[in-house]
């Protein structure tokens, strides 16, 4: 078995694995300064988070240290959210993320590792205000 290949089937082997939940509350000042740090200027910010706001206010942290062994660089692959309902100030909101994919591919450049990670995003009264979709790439 290559080095790659065990790689991978290591990583694979995490899938589904959950990262600790993230909690926090959201903060009129935080949606200002967030907005601001966008540069925009609707006003709906002071009450309603803006879209990607909630990777800022509870971030997940879920390393994979064998991902570290493949390739030498990392690339972001995107994210994609689906939301379900607005997020408020004074909403708490619960971030929890897990490994949904792991696969390798064969490109112009080489081999590269792709890491499909999803965070749900629930509130304080348990319903899901959001899904982030997450790819990151090791080359």
């Amino acid at each position: 078995m290559s080095a790659t290949v065990s790689v991978v089937h290591r990583l694979r082997a995490r899938i589904g694995v959950v990262a600790p939940p993230t909690e926090a509350t959201v903060e009129a000042g935080h949606l200002k300064r967030f907005a601001e740090a966008i540069g925009d200027p609707n006003t709906r910010w002071t009450s309603e988070a803006p879209p990607t706001f909630l990777i800022a206010l509870a971030p997940v942290s879920l390393h994979l240290a064998e991902a570290e062994e493949y390739g030498k660089g990392w690339l972001n692959g995107g994210n994609r959210f689906e939301y379900f309902e607005p997020v408020k100030v004074g909403d708490r909101i619960t971030a929890t993320g897990r490994v949904a994919d792991v696969y390798e591919k064969t490109g112009s450049s080489g081999s590269l590792l792709f890491i499909i990670f999803e965070t749900d995003y629930v509130n304080q009264h348990g319903r899901t205000v959001a899904r982030l979709r997450g790819t990151a790439i090791r080359r």
